[in-house]
Parts: structure tokens; C-alpha cells; sequence
């Protein structure tokens, strides 16, 4: 059976696959699990050049061109489920791996993608399939360690928007392309 990714996703793997990042996408081993994971599951292992292998799960958000969205990262909300799988997958894996969220911005409009030339806040920008997309990259700890309640009732978290921009690193000078 085929996997369904997100938009969001295939926009990742394409950006992994122009850099020559080599990655396991979790959906394509998952039929060999047997039972129930329990936690709730990750999306990639990521092995970057010259960096610690890294258990990714992606988060996708569309960016608009409005005046409030100036910057990607101030929307970088994810479930408690999200936060408490990734970590347990990280103590599950060990020191040998680093867990972090991909947040995959889907930077809708041309203003929104002007935008990010000319004042830097998007990081790099990836196209894909007529998209343009902007990645970044949270190491869950520091994700936990700064999270705040942003949602009871759906149970989700956030991180304030100057402390993710402190965190946050754009994929492009994180796990700089594979050399040829």
C-alpha cells in the first residue's frame, strides 16, 4: 500500500533529495511494526552530512501574505501528542539521535514569498510543485523546555515567537547540502 503524505512532507523530502540528505520515511517501515507503536509516531530519520542522525517530525503550516504572518515561526503550535511522542522517541532511539520538529511553511501568495527575500524571515525557500516552502528545524528539548499552553480544549502547545526565533535554525544553514 501506498503512503499519503502531506504537501508538506513531499515538499521536505524533495528539499532532502536536492541537498543529497539521505532519509528513511518512517510510513515506508511502518508495516514491519508489529502491535501498537504507543507513542505517537515520527515521520523521518534524517542522517545530514556531518551531523548527529535526526528522528524529524514534520509539522506543516501555510504562511499568508497578511501583515500579521511577517514572520513563519509565529506559528509553530503543536499537539501535547506531537511533544510527548517525539520525546519519548528520542529516550526510545538515545543519545546516538536528536529529535526536533520540521516546521514546513507553505508560503502562500507572492507577497509572502517577496516578503521573505527582503526581510529574511523565512530562511531559505524551497520550491515544490508550484509552492514555495520555508523549513526549520526545533530540537524538541528546547521545544519542552519553552513551550507554553496555547489551546485547552485542542490540547495544543506553542513556543512565544521571539523564543522560537531564538531556537529555530532554517534547514538550509542547519544541514548544509551534501557534498558530491
Amino acid at each position: 500500500m501506498k503512503s499519503r503524505r502531506s504537501h508538506y512532507e513531499m515538499a521536505f523530502e524533495a528539499c532532502l533529495n536536492r541537498r543529497g540528505t539521505p532519509y528513511v520515511a518512517i510510513d515506508d517501515v511502518r508495516h514491519f511494526v508489529k502491535g501498537r507503536l504507543g507513542a505517537k509516531a515520527f515521520d523521518y530519520i534524517v542522517y545530514p552530512a556531518g551531523r548527529q542522525a535526526c528522528l524529524v517530525d514534520v509539522k506543516g503550516r501555510k504562511i499568508s501574505a497578511s501583515a500579521h504572518q511577517a514572520d513563519a515561526r509565529s506559528n509553530n503550535w503543536v499537539t501535547r501528542a506531537d511533544l510527548d511522542g517525539l520525546r519519548e522517541w528520542q529516550d526510545i532511539f538515545g543519545a546516538e539521535y536528536t529529535a526536533a520538529f520540521v516546521f514546513s511553511f507553505w508560503l502562500a501568495g507572492e507577497e509572502a514569498v517577496g516578503g521573505c527575500h527582503a526581510e529574511n524571515a523565512h530562511g531559505g525557500v524551497s520550491s515544490f510543485a508550484g509552492r514555495h516552502y520555508s523549513f526549520w528545524l526545533a530540537d524538541v528539548g528546547d521545544y519542552t523546555r519553552l513551550h507554553k499552553q496555547r489551546s485547552v480544549r485542542w490540547n495544543t502547545v506553542n513556543i512565544p515567537t521571539e523564543d522560537f526565533r531564538r531556537i529555530s535554525q532554517s534547514l538550509d544553514t542547519l544541514w548544509p547540502a551534501a557534498p558530491c
